[in-house]
């Protein structure tokens, strides 16, 4: 039987070295900056601090979306390269880019065209490290030969399961993307307001609430990390890393990290930066937490 084939958009924000050593395709998606289209993988850490300098200098970048006609040849490539197997492709929510229904539509195109191979997409429902954390829950199943069609569904069930909850400090980038109104950024900066931004069921980006300075913010995650992943796994929460996410160095993270571990000291912990997909709409001094735990919020 041959093994299935893992791929994923950038929007995964997994680095270089990391998809090469495990044998992961990556779609890479683009950013526009002063009508000049950028397509990167990066591999350290100073690769995505280089992009948030660039946003505190005041660069305004946009993001496309990948279109049918690209996911086609896309996927025609894996196809040819990888002379066996099923593509089990995880796409950037289609919550937040119509990028998943269009990699959906050149798969269903592709598939009905070839013989004996499928191209499955997923849509995960969240971005970035939620995206890494299928990718890592997919590669054992892979090297223990489980069927791609049994792959899709197993890693559907953990993807429900995944609870994504940010500290977002950098208001205007949230004010540009049309998540908030300028009044609420305006005063929110004024008065230290950090908004707490979760993923909701249907994959979309939702203020929760609103938390006055940083420290009660990171307690207020650290609460729904016990309340929605601890209290319900119990256990079992600790058999799988939880992932401590930032954008550029920030006192959010380092405060998030800190707290995380002085509660749970034997917890596996995973770091992952966002890359300029997800970070051009969140902008610099985020933070954010993604575990499994019960089903998301439908808010």
């Amino acid at each position: 039987m041959s093994k299935f084939i893992i791929s994923a958009d950038s929007s995964s924000d997994c680095i270089k070295s990391y998809l090469e050593m495990n044998n992961v395709y990556c779609f890479v998606m683009k950013r526009v900056l002063n009508g000049r289209e950028i397509g990167q993988i990066y591999e350290t850490p100073q690769d995505f601090d280089n992009f948030y300098d660039e946003l505190k200098k005041g660069a305004l970048p946009t993001t496309t979306q990948i279109n049918s006609y690209e996911a086609e040849e896309y996927f025609a490539d894996v196809l040819q390269k990888e002379k066996e197997g099923d593509i089990i492709h995880i796409a950037l929510s289609g919550g937040l880019s119509g990028t998943c229904d269009n990699c959906r539509a050149a798969a269903e195109k592709l598939s009905a065209e070839i013989k004996g191979r499928k191209i499955y997409v997923v849509d995960s429902l969240i971005a970035t490290g939620g995206i890494e954390m299928l990718i890592d829950r997919l590669i054992p199943m892979r090297e223990n030969d489980i069927k791609a069609e049994e792959a899709v569904k197993r890693i559907g069930e953990i993807r429900d399961r995944q609870q994504g909850w940010f500290v977002v400090d950098d208001l205007f980038h949230l004010k540009r993307g049309g998540r908030i109104s300028g009044f609420k950024a305006a005063i929110g900066a004024l008065l230290n307001i950090k908004p707490v931004v979760t993923v909701s069921k249907s994959g979309r980006l939702a203020i929760e609430n609103t938390v006055k300075g940083t420290r009660k913010a990171i307690k207020y995650l650290i609460n729904k990390i016990e309340e929605l992943g601890v209290d319900v796994l119990r256990e079992e929460f600790f058999k799988n890393p939880v992932y401590l996410i930032r954008t550029s160095k920030n006192e959010n993270y380092d405060e998030l990290k800190r707290e995380f571990l002085n509660k749970y000291p034997d917890a596996v912990i995973k770091e992952t930066i966002i890359g300029p997909i997800v970070g051009t709409h969140v902008g610099g001094g985020a933070a954010a937490v993604i575990f499994e735990g019960s089903k998301r919020l439908d808010i």
